[in-house]
């Protein structure tokens, strides 16, 4: 599964190599248009090699008339430059995107660290699809609500609950999200899923009732993710030996690691833990409460 540090690590190799062909354009365009600049260039590279050269061969005799050289050829070139009003900078790599300067990263208010959306919106796009997030675009941070559903100040503890878990500010790695059937459980696992991208965090967002799909590779790869949230978990799914023991690898290795997991269901924590297998049930003991 490609992370979101895959996308902009692939969209950071396209932009270095689109730099690239603009500055060889570039430069080839005043090159073109000003050959003693061209000439002067040359000169001063030449000039250069000569001088390593000395420091090679130990031969330091040269040098004061090289160094002499170099001050002449680069009043000259400032001189051409000057005088035609060539940017300075044109044999100079010019960042594609001013609001990171092409590192994918830009910081928030607070002084977090996030993915710039200017140039890799399109990474986080390809990240939220890969998260199994693709049927819930509209399930947005800007479009995020708190006093959506009822009781928006328990929606907003939860949110700052999970938050807390991916800073490694709880005490708990697994936590248990419950609530009543459309009370806003789903929109605001969503939201977290895509709130951990956005910092550059590996999350999954994935339906109890799937989790006996994901093949031995998946399995392998979740279990080092920064946050997986397992969502319209219901006792009853554990009865399936094939989902029982693909939860409890899953979670056994994420609890043993200290990894953000978060189990969402409509039951309370009460009932998912003296109905479901007993393997899961006694790692859903230790949960916390979001």
């Amino acid at each position: 599964m490609k992370t979101i540090n895959d996308s902009i690590n692939e969209r950071l190799a396209r932009a270095r190599n689109i730099k690239k062909i603009n500055l060889d354009n570039k430069v080839e365009e005043i090159y073109g248009k000003y050959p003693k600049l061209r000439k002067t260039d040359s000169d001063l590279v030449e000039v250069r090699v000569k001088r390593m050269m000395c420091a090679v061969d130990g031969d330091n005799d040269p040098v004061p008339a090289l160094n002499k050289r170099e001050e002449e050829l680069r009043e000259q070139r400032q001189k051409i430059i000057e005088e035609n009003n060539i940017d300075p900078k044109f044999d100079e790599e010019k960042v594609l995107c001013a609001k990171c300067s092409d590192t994918g990263f830009t910081s928030t208010s607070d002084g977090r660290r996030v993915v710039c959306t200017s140039c890799m919106k399109g990474a986080l796009e390809e990240a939220y699809t890969e998260a199994g997030l693709k049927d819930y675009a509209s399930y947005t941070l800007k479009n995020f609500e708190f006093d959506r559903f009822k009781d928006g100040g328990a929606r907003k503890r939860m949110f700052e609950g999970i938050r807390d878990l991916l800073e490694n500010k709880s005490s708990h790695s697994l936590m248990v999200l419950t609530g009543g059937v459309q009370s806003g459980k789903t929109y605001l696992s969503v939201v977290a899923c895509k709130y951990a991208i956005l910092q550059g965090m590996t999350a999954y967002y994935i339906k109890a009732d799937k989790i006996a799909a994901l093949n031995n590779e998946d399995i392998e790869e979740l279990k080092s993710y920064d946050l997986i949230v397992i969502d319209d978990y219901a006792p009853e799914i554990t009865g399936y030996y094939k989902t029982a023991a693909a939860l409890h690898e899953l979670l056994e290795a994420r609890l043993a690691t200290g990894r953000a997991t978060v189990i969402v269901s409509s039951s309370a924590l009460e009932v998912l833990v003296s109905d479901s297998d007993e393997r899961i049930a006694g790692k859903l003991r230790t949960a916390g409460k979001l």
